[in-house]
């Protein structure tokens, strides 16, 4: 009898183990689902940043561009920090509109991705923004892989998110 109490208790023993796994595999799932249905939502959020940031860098530069008697092409500094956490100055020469908006070197999606590095100070690929061009209303536009856009119409100036 006591061989039967305890395969009983044994039994009792597995099945209270595998109710605990399944219970914890059922909020792993909860979880990871969760997780999986809010990074679109984080990505857009990055792209909502990096638009804010965008105006941001655009009003300093046309600023600038004033205050120095409106040049044809004003150089950018930057303070970089790489992975090693190492200070780097950024210099870059940017072309600037007769109304004081930066241009690209070149009307190409080269063009505007290198206008983007200008003025950010970071490569779009980093936060995989495609840069492209548009002769239709002579624009820049940056696309993220989750299909929001940043747009900048080079000769006004505005920014379209």
């Amino acid at each position: 009898m006591q061989s039967q109490q305890k395969a009983e208790s044994n039994l009792l023993r597995v099945y209270g183990r595998l109710v605990s796994l399944t219970l914890v595999l059922i909020i792993l799932a909860v979880i990871g689902v969760k997780y999986f249905t809010a990074m679109p939502q984080l990505a857009a959020r990055s792209v909502e940043v990096e638009h804010s940031r965008f105006l941001n860098v655009l009003a300093m530069v046309r600023s600038q561009w004033l205050s120095l008697g409106k040049p044809q092409q004003m150089r950018l500094d930057w303070e970089v920090f790489n992975e090693q956490n190492t200070h780097n100055e950024l210099q870059t020469l940017v072309i600037m509109s007769a109304q004081g908006w930066p241009q690209p070197t070149e009307l190409s999606d080269q063009g505007c991705q290198a206008l983007w590095w200008q003025l950010m100070g970071q490569e779009a690929a980093d936060n995989s923004l495609i840069g492209s061009y548009f002769l239709k209303d002579n624009s820049c536009r940056y696309r993220s892989q989750n299909g929001d856009r940043i747009g900048y119409q080079l000769n006004s100036g505005r920014v379209i998110f």
